[in-house]
């Protein structure tokens, strides 16, 4: 059950019943609670820990995953990459972690959708606001190594179309994947030190579980990292190989005109020759003149194809 408190802020509980999760509308003393608040409602609620905790004010204006100790409590942001086009849009909200509750600062009811969504995902503990963060940021990866694998097997397929010559539009489509990869490879980088951050704070406080979980989830994160750094470095050895097969291709076509040239060029001196018109030549003067150098040319084009042929210039 959901309840509202105040305008536009939505309050969740949840209470363990019968070894599954489940949300409550009375609240139970050993459970915390989850609101959701819009940035205006934050604002004049916390408006110190807002100015503190969110650059230039807004929660928007911040583009990635961060998490800020301020006291005895912890401020940040996340900002998450849509699988669908992870290099493009991103969901951003703001998050506020204190004593006794877990806030989240969201304008565009996201986080909600993110709560309804994980009615039924086995939870850890909800008797702590960090617990119930270490839930939330859990369930955000929980089926990333899955969607890492689809990439892998994307550029798979792409290198068979690369060594099949079927390479039509592959820089696009290689660009297209290292963007993805890099911001893939942020978020899941700013995650990671998300976690350490949660952990040295768990640490201070003295929740032992606490900060072992997070230290997890870093790990965990740092993984994932791990996986997208293989994939780009997969990306970039896909990129150089489709680079050698067009230096090859570049290299026969050079090839090619070396050899054009190379056998014309005894030609191209023949026609220089005797285009000087020295008048004291007796082949010009003789009826078999034109026919005999025609038929020297031809052997000699016939001399280098074969020398050509023996030297192997032409495999």
């Amino acid at each position: 059950m959901i309840y509202r408190k105040g305008p536009g802020t939505v309050e969740y509980q949840w209470t363990k019943q019968d070894g599954a999760y489940q949300e409550s509308d009375v609240p139970a003393r050993q459970n915390c609670r989850i609101n959701i608040m819009t940035e205006e409602e934050f604002q004049e609620k916390f408006p110190v820990l807002f100015r503190r905790g969110f650059i230039g004010g807004k929660v928007s204006h911040n583009r990635f995953c961060k998490a800020d100790r301020l006291n005895k409590t912890v401020a940040g942001t996340f900002s998450i990459p849509l699988k669908e086009s992870p290099s493009k849009e991103k969901t951003t909200f703001g998050f506020c972690m204190r004593k006794e509750e877990l806030i989240f600062i969201d304008d565009a009811d996201k986080v909600r959708q993110i709560l309804d969504e994980m009615q039924g995902y086995p939870l850890t503990d909800s008797s702590s606001p960090a617990l119930l963060l270490f839930d939330f940021m859990e369930y955000l990866l929980k089926d990333d190594m899955i969607f890492l694998q689809e990439y892998e097997e994307r550029l798979t397929r792409l290198e068979e179309e690369l060594l099949n010559g079927k390479a039509e539009g592959f820089d696009r489509k290689i660009l297209s994947f290292r963007k993805e990869l890099s911001a893939l490879s942020a978020y899941y980088e700013q995650l990671s030190d998300m976690g350490e951050t949660l952990q040295q704070n768990a640490a201070e406080q003295g929740d032992e579980k606490d900060s072992l979980l997070f230290g997890l989830y870093s790990d965990k994160a740092g993984r994932l990292y791990s996986a997208v750094q293989m994939l780009k470095e997969y990306s970039m050895q896909l990129r150089e190989m489709h680079q050698t097969q067009i230096d090859v291709r570049q290299n026969e076509i050079m090839k090619m005109l070396t050899v054009v040239t190379t056998v014309f060029m005894p030609l191209t001196l023949v026609a220089g020759w005797y285009g000087m018109n020295f008048v004291n030549m007796p082949e010009l003067s003789s009826p078999y003149g034109y026919i005999i150098i025609c038929v020297i040319c031809l052997l000699v084009i016939v001399v280098e194809i074969l020398i050509f042929k023996i030297k192997g210039w032409f495999n």
